[in-house]
C-alpha cells in the first residue's frame, strides 16, 4: 500500500546505471513514485516499473522545467520530493516520515541536505541545502530550460497561504533556485526549515561530466535562455559555471562579473556567485580584484566559511600572512546552519543563512590552513596542535596527516617518534565517543575508518621522508593495506633498499610467467594488480623507478622492461642503458662507437626526450644522485637543443638538485659555474637565496641584483632584493638605536620597516621545501642529521648483490 504522505517525482533518460541505486534507497517507505521518461533507449522504464513507479513518457524538448512539471498535477501525496537518478538517500528518510505530519500548515516548502561528490574521499564534497520538498497542489511548478527553479504563483484552486516573495529576478513569485551550483539564501530572505533527509549526488564527478558531455549541452541550453532573457543575472551565473566546467576561466570570470553587477543583493544565489568568482580570479592570479571583492563581501556574509578561506588564500599570496591567518581563523568560527537551525515544527522561526559550502570549510580545512601558515611563519608547535585539531574533525583528512608529519620532522623529532606519534593519535581518534567523531556542523557524512587512517599515516611518513618507517608499518600493522606496488618500489629506492626495489619491480612487472600466487599470498600486491600488469601501461615514474633499481644494482635493462614502452620511448631507454653502461664500465669508449642504428635513434621524439628528463628527475627524487648525474651528462651531450659544455651541464644539474632540496651540493656547483663565468640569472638567484637563508643579506642582495641585470622579469629576485634592502635598513636603525636610545623616532621607523619586512617576506618568492626535501639540505656535508634517519634516506649509489 502506498504512503500518501510523500511522493517521489523524477525525470530520467538512459539512467539504467543509476536508477536502481536511487530507487533502492527509497523502496522501504512504500512511496508514491512518478518517473517521467524523456526518450530512453535503454532499460530505464522497465527498471522504474519494477520498483512500482508510474512511468510517464514525454518527448525531450530541451526544457528541464517542462519535463519536471508533467507529473506534478498527478500527485496524490501531500508532499512532493523531486530527485534525480544520480542521487540516492544516505539517511533521514524514516525520520522525515515522522516529521512531515507535524509541519505547520503555513510551511509549504522544505529544504534537504545534498552531498555533491566532487572527487574521492569524504572531504571532496560540496554541501548544498536546496528546496526539494514542497506541498502538492499548492501552486508550485518549475521554470527554466536548465537549472530549473521552483516557483509559486497565485491562482484559483491553490490551497494554503499564497503570500508572494521576491525571487532572484525581482519578479513577484516565490522562487528558490534548485541548481547545485546555486543553493544558498541571503540573510534577508526567509528560509525554509531544513529536514533530516540527506542525499548523495555523484553527477558532478569529473568522469561523469566528461562521459556525458553535460557542459556542452548545458552551454547550449543556457545560451537559449539568454537569447530569451538577455543579461539575466541567474543565467549569466550558470553560464560562468559551465565555462568553468569547460576550462574557459577567462570567459567564466566575465560571465560571473556581469552576473554580480546585475544580481540583486537579496538574490539567493549571490553568495555562491561571489565564491565562484573569487575562485576563478584566484586561479587566474588576479589577486587584487579578488581581494577588493572579498574585503566587502566577507562583511556581507560573515557566516560564510568558504569566503573567509578563499580570502585567506588571497591574502597569503599577497604576503599578508597575519591577515590571512585571521581570515582562516574566522572561517573556523563559522558554523553551518545545519548545526543550529531549528527543525520544522519548532516554535522558533528559522532566520540563519545557509550556504553552498565545501565540506570542512568551517573546521578541518580551516584548521589545516591555519596550521600550514603557522608552520610557514615558524610557529611549529602551534601548527602541530592545529593539525591535530583538524584530524579530530575528520580523521581521514590527508592534508592534515601530511602536514602533521612535516611539522614534527621540522621540530627535529626522529622518524621513529614521528611514526609513534601518528599511530598514537590514530588510536586516540579511535577511542572517541561516536558522537564526537566529526564536526557535524560542516563535516561530510562518514564513519571512522581505521584502514583509511593507516593508509594516510603510511603516505604521511613517506611524504616527510621517513621511508623506512612507512615500509616497516606496511610490514606489520598495515600489512593488509592495498598500497600500489609502484609506491612501495619508490619508497624502497629512497630508503636505500635498491635490491628489494628491483626484486619487487621484477616480480610485479617482469615476465608474466613470474607473476604467481606468491605475490598475492605475500601481501606485496593484490590480485587486481597481478591481473592488470599485462594489459595496462606503467606510469612514467614507475618505469623510471624500475630502471633506476636495475642500474643501482649494476644490471642492464631487461627485455621485459623494454617491452613496457612504445617504440620511440623504448629507443630512449635502450640508448640510456647503453650509454650508462659504457660510462661506468668502458670509460674510454667514444660516442662514435654507437652503431648507425643507435645513432639514428638519437633523433628522439618529444615523448622520448620528455621520458629522458623524467628519469633524471626521478633519480634525484630517489636520492640516486650519481646515476642522475651520469644520465644528465650523457643526455646533454647527445640530445638536440642542449648545451654541451661542462659548465652548462653542471649548471643545469645544479638547478635540478636545488629544486629538490640538495642546496649545499647545488651551491658548490653553482659557485664553480660562477667562477667560470657561466652562471645564468636563475643560478644567481639560487645562490642569493642560499646566502639569504644564512643571514648574509648584503651578499644575497648583490646576487639578486646581478640576476635582475640578466633577467629583469625574474620576479623572485626582485622580491628578494627588496627584502634584503628592508633587512639591512632595519639593522642600520637597530644599531643607531643602540647609539641613540633616547631617539623615539627611530623606534617608530623601525616598527614601520619591520611591518613592511614581514609583508615582503610573506610574499611567496622563496623556494618552498617539504620535509623530505629539507632533509637533503646538508647532503654531502658534515652536518648532523637531526631526524634520526641518517644517510639511509640519501642513498647516492648502491650496487648490492
Amino acid at each position: 500500500m502506498q504512503n500518501r504522505l510523500l511522493g517521489i517525482h523524477m525525470i530520467v533518460q538512459n539512467e539504467e546505471r543509476h536508477l536502481s541505486r536511487c530507487l533502492n534507497s527509497l523502496k522501504q517507505a512504500g512511496l508514491e513514485m512518478f518517473i517521467t521518461d524523456t526518450g530512453s533507449s535503454d532499460r530505464t522504464p522497465d527498471i522504474a516499473r519494477n520498483y512500482g513507479a508510474t512511468v510517464l513518457h514525454a518527448s525531450w524538448e530541451d526544457d528541464f522545467a517542462k519535463a519536471r512539471n508533467i507529473s506534478l498535477p498527478l500527485a496524490a501525496s501531500e508532499w512532493i520530493l523531486c530527485l534525480d537518478a544520480d542521487e540516492y538517500v544516505i539517511e533521514g528518510l524514516e525520520e522525515l516520515m515522522h516529521v512531515l505530519p507535524n509541519v505547520h500548515k503555513s510551511v509549504t516548502r522544505l529544504r534537504i541536505t545534498i552531498e555533491n561528490q566532487l572527487g574521492d574521499g569524504p572531504e571532496n564534497k560540496v554541501l548544498s541545502y536546496p528546496v526539494r520538498l514542497f506541498r502538492a497542489h499548492h501552486g508550485y511548478r518549475y521554470t527554466g530550460r536548465i537549472h530549473e527553479q521552483l516557483v509559486r504563483q497565485r491562482h484559483e484552486g491553490c490551497r494554503g497561504d499564497d503570500t508572494p516573495a521576491v525571487n532572484e529576478s525581482g519578479r513577484r513569485t516565490d522562487a528558490r533556485s534548485d541548481s547545485p551550483e546555486a543553493r544558498t539564501a541571503d540573510e534577508e530572505a526567509v528560509l525554509e526549515p531544513l529536514m533530516p533527509l540527506r542525499i548523495h549526488h555523484d553527477g558532478y564527478l569529473a568522469s561523469v561530466i566528461t562521459a556525458g558531455d553535460k557542459p556542452k549541452r548545458n552551454l547550449r541550453l543556457i545560451e537559449l535562455e539568454l537569447a530569451d532573457q538577455p543579461a539575466h543575472p541567474f543565467h549569466l551565473y550558470n553560464l560562468g559555471v559551465t565555462h568553468c566546467q569547460l576550462g574557459s576561466l577567462e570567459q567564466a570570470a566575465d560571465a560571473f562579473t556581469e552576473s554580480l553587477r546585475l544580481a540583486a543583493l537579496q538574490a539567493p544565489y549571490r553568495p555562491t556567485l561571489v565564491k565562484d568568482l573569487t575562485k576563478v580570479l584566484t586561479a587566474l592570479k588576479r589577486y587584487e580584484e579578488a581581494h577588493m571583492l572579498l574585503a566587502a563581501e566577507c562583511h556581507r556574509y560573515p557566516a560564510y566559511a568558504d569566503l573567509h578561506l578563499i580570502y585567506g588564500e588571497i591574502l597569503e599570496c599577497q604576503g599578508l600572512q597575519e591577515r590571512a591567518y585571521g581570515a582562516y581563523a574566522r572561517a573556523s568560527t563559522c558554523h553551518s546552519r545545519q548545526d543550529n537551525q531549528e527543525r520544522a515544527g519548532s516554535d522558533e522561526a528559522v532566520t540563519e543563512p545557509v550556504y553552498v559550502t565545501e565540506a570542512g570549510s568551517g573546521s578541518y580545512r580551516a584548521y589545516t590552513s591555519m596550521a600550514r601558515l603557522a608552520q610557514k611563519r615558524g610557529f611549529v608547535q602551534e601548527a602541530v596542535g592545529l593539525y591535530e585539531l583538524a584530524l579530530k574533525h575528520l580523521s581521514t583528512y590527508e592534508p592534515a596527516w601530511t602536514g602533521l608529519a612535516d611539522a614534527l620532522q621540522q621540530q627535529g623529532i626522529s622518524d621513529e617518534q614521528i611514526a609513534d606519534r601518528l599511530l598514537n593519535l590514530s588510536d586516540l581518534l579511535n577511542q572517541r565517543d561516536s558522537t564526537d567523531q566529526a564536526d557535524q556542523s560542516d563535516s561530510p557524512h562518514c564513519s571512522w575508518d581505521r584502514g583509511t587512517e593507516l593508509i594516510q599515516i603510511v603516505y604521511a611518513l613517506a611524504e616527510c621522508g621517513a621511508y623506512k618507517q612507512a615500509l616497516q608499518l606496511l610490514g606489520s600493522e598495515a600489512s593488509d593495506l592495498c598500497i600500489p606496488a609502484g609506491d612501495r618500489i619508490h619508497w624502497l629506492l629512497c630508503a636505500g633498499q635498491v635490491t628489494d626495489a628491483w626484486h619487487l619491480a621484477e616480480d610485479r612487472w617482469g615476465e608474466p610467467s613470474r607473476k604467481n600466487r606468491k605475490q598475492v599470498d605475500s601481501g606485496l600486491v593484490n590480485a587486481a594488480e597481478v591481473q592488470g600488469v599485462t594489459t595496462g601501461a606503467l606510469r612514467a615514474v614507475e618505469k623510471s623507478d624500475w630502471a633506476l633499481a636495475c642500474w643501482a644494482i649494476g644490471k642492464r635493462l631487461t627485455p621485459s622492461f623494454l617491452a613496457t614502452s612504445a617504440p620511440p620511448e623504448r629507443d630512449m631507454w635502450k640508448v640510456a642503458d647503453r650509454l650508462l653502461y659504457e660510462y661506468r664500465y668502458q670509460p674510454s669508449t667514444s660516442y662514435s662507437s654507437i652503431d648507425v642504428t643507435e645513432a639514428q635513434l638519437l633523433q628522439w621524439s618529444e615523448a622520448a626526450q620528455l621520458a629522458a628528463k623524467q628519469v633524471v628527475t626521478r633519480a634525484v627524487q630517489s636520492g640516486q644522485l650519481l646515476i642522475a648525474q651520469e644520465l644528465q651528462e650523457q643526455f646533454s651531450r647527445i640530445m638536440p637543443g642542449h648545451e654541451r659544455n661542462k659548465s652548462a651541464i653542471r649548471r643545469s644539474f645544479a638547478g635540478l638538485l636545488y629544486r629538490y632540496g640538495y642546496t649545499m651540493i647545488a651551491a658548490e656547483m653553482l659557485i664553480q659555474c660562477m667562477t667560470e663565468g657561466e652562471l645564468d640569472a636563475e643560478g644567481l638567484f639560487w645562490l642569493g637565496e642560499t646566502l639569504y637563508a644564512k643571514g648574509h643579506s648584503e651578499q644575497a642582495l648583490s646576487l639578486f641584483e646581478q640576476a635582475l641585470e640578466r633577467r629583469s622579469d625574474l620576479s623572485p629576485a626582485r622580491a628578494g632584493a627588496a627584502v634584503c634592502y628592508l633587512r639591512m635598513a632595519v639593522e642600520i636603525i637597530r644599531q643607531e638605536q643602540i647609539r641613540s636610545p633616547e631617539n623615539a623616532a627611530l623606534g617608530a621607523q623601525r616598527m614601520a620597516l619591520e611591518l613592511q619586512l614581514r609583508t615582503a617576506e610573506g610574499i611567496p618568492w622563496r623556494t618552498v621545501y617539504c620535509a623530505k626535501e629539507r632533509r637533503n639540505h646538508h647532503a654531502g656535508t658534515a652536518a648532523p642529521d637531526s631526524s634520526g634517519s641518517g644517510a639511509a634516506n640519501l642513498p647516492v649509489h648502491d650496487r648490492e648483490g
